[in-house]
């Protein structure tokens, strides 16, 4: 049974609105030897307004994943003493009343160590799920929510968040709690256990060991093995350049709601004989800066001959974890130089044959050629698309999605005169489509950065490689103000719509 399942034993019910002298930092001090981690998530539950915190001791006789934990423990440090866990939860109610849903707030796990008969226990976040303070209201998109159940003394209760968890530094490393953020968003337990990563990258800690880390074969070995597909972009300096700028990479994997791995090097100024330091977190989403200068000056004045505007150029930061500070920070996007970047394991739930950078050169060329061939019909949002086109200004943006939640997207766009797309072109799409593909959204930077909306869409598939030369056999669908083509039988059909008109952008329902 893991922690969030098992039984607690009533340590205590704090209430932090009027308790004498409580604080975030004394409780920690007190209990958790200035942990600074911990005091990170109080700090968050404190954002969410949290008014008691509940402690419940787990015991390993309740919980085989600890028993499991200080097993391997045992093993890797001879000396090894036991180890104790608790279970901390937040809530919005006084401690005692009747709490509703909207009273938890999540919890943490924290563990304590102690490796040596002569040493300090150590101690690590084991895990922890809160919900994130800032979302799409402001301008943070977190792609990789999910709802967990919690047992607690207070009866059973859901949160939903990115899980968050720290390294051990012995049996698990930095890589180990990344790869289980990661394949906790993926994996419909929610969750794997460090016993299964290590057993599929070969590790029992006897012949082999974690003391210098988790190479990257190893990685791949995991995510091989729980059935999770994957990318891979590599940069070492001494042995090949980087053919691609990483950053427009690492946004084609999270824009689609999918993780990524993100490796770097330290700069290590006394590297040893294995090179400098490395360390590698997950990226789980990003922020949005509607005022972002860089778009416009880059063409304006520094000669960038781009004839479109990815909707990456808006990114201001990265959303990830990072096991030794914390959940929920803000990596800004040009702060990791290409020096230091070192590797991207991109995921997918599904294997795709063309990366989203590719594929969005194949849908600006579609979409221009309409344009041209098309190049006004004297309706006033498909002729702006046109010029928008034909000059290079069109704003783009790629998700890989199912074809159900395409679907659902489709039915509930609307014009700003409600109109809505006919019908039965949708029910057309619905026996056509695959069942998922890349919607490449096609929108202007006024639109997109200020209204989040689109002058609609073009469907690629993502099954199979490109075709040299390009040819019309990707195309699966497109829908633009007062036209809407499909696929069929290797045909494309074209008929006129009644939506004229722009509609909102993709946005993915968090739980």
């Amino acid at each position: 049974m893991d922690f969030r399942g098992a039984p607690g034993i009533f340590v205590d019910w704090h209430d932090t609105r009027v308790e004498a002298g409580f604080s975030n930092f004394l409780f920690v001090d007190q209990n958790y030897r200035s942990h600074p981690v911990l005091r990170r998530i109080l700090s968050l539950a404190r954002k969410h307004d949290y008014k008691s915190l509940l402690v419940e001791e787990i015991r390993e006789g309740d919980c085989s994943l600890l028993a499991e934990e200080n097993a391997a423990l045992a093993i890797r440090c001879p000396g090894f003493q036991g180890g104790t866990a608790h279970r901390l939860s937040f809530w919005r109610c006084p401690p005692g009343a009747p709490a509703g849903p909207q009273d938890f707030i999540g919890y943490a796990v924290f563990k304590m160590d102690k490796l040596d008969a002569h040493a300090a226990p150590e101690g690590h976040v084991y895990e922890a799920v809160l919900p994130p303070v800032r979302l799409t209201e402001h301008n943070n998109y977190i792609r990789c929510i999910r709802g967990y159940s919690v047992r607690t003394d207070a009866g059973p209760q859901t949160v939903s968040g990115v899980l968050y968890a720290q390294q051990n530094g012995q049996t698990f490393v930095c890589a180990h709690v990344a790869l289980r953020t990661a394949l906790a968003c993926l994996l419909p337990d929610g969750d794997v256990t460090y016993s299964r990563m290590n057993a599929l990258a070969g590790i029992d800690h006897v012949t082999n060991t974690v003391e210098r880390g988790l190479e990257p074969v190893a990685m791949e070995a995991i995510l091989t093995g729980v059935g999770i597909c994957f990318e891979k972009i590599v940069h070492e300096p001494k042995k090949f350049d980087l053919p691609t700028e990483f950053q427009r990479d690492l946004y084609g994997f999270i824009e689609s709601g999918d993780p990524a791995l993100l490796g770097f090097a330290l700069d290590d100024p006394n590297p040893g004989p294995q090179g400098g330091s490395r360390h590698i977190v997950p990226i789980i989403g990003h922020t949005f800066n509607d005022d972002a200068w860089v778009p416009d000056a880059q063409r304006a004045y520094f000669d960038n001959q781009l004839s479109y505007f990815s909707s990456e150029s808006w990114l201001s930061s990265y959303v990830l974890h990072d096991d030794n500070f914390g959940p929920y920070y803000c990596l800004p996007r040009h702060f990791l130089k290409k020096d230091n970047f070192r590797l991207i394991l991109g995921m997918r739930k599904h294997p795709v044959m063309v990366s989203a950078t590719e594929i969005e050169a194949v849908a600006l060329d579609f979409l221009r050629a309409v344009a041209v061939h098309h190049p006004k019909l004297g309706q006033i949002w498909y002729d702006r698309f046109s010029i928008f086109a034909r000059s290079g200004l069109l704003v783009l943006r790629s998700l890989l999605i199912e074809k159900k939640n395409y679907l659902d997207h489709l039915s509930a766009c609307r014009t700003r005169d409600e109109v809505s797309v006919e019908a039965d072109w949708v029910s057309e799409l619905e026996k056509a489509l695959p069942e998922r593909f890349w919607m490449i959204e096609a929108s202007a930077q006024e639109l997109f950065t200020v209204s989040r909306r689109k002058f609609g869409e073009i469907l690629l598939d993502c099954s199979k490689p490109l075709p040299k030369p390009l040819d019309p056999s990707p195309l699966l669908a497109m829908r633009l103000p007062g036209m809407l083509w499909h696929s069929e039988a290797g045909q494309l059909k074209m008929r006129t719509s009644a939506q004229q008109g722009h509609t909102p952008i993709y946005s993915a329902l968090q739980p």
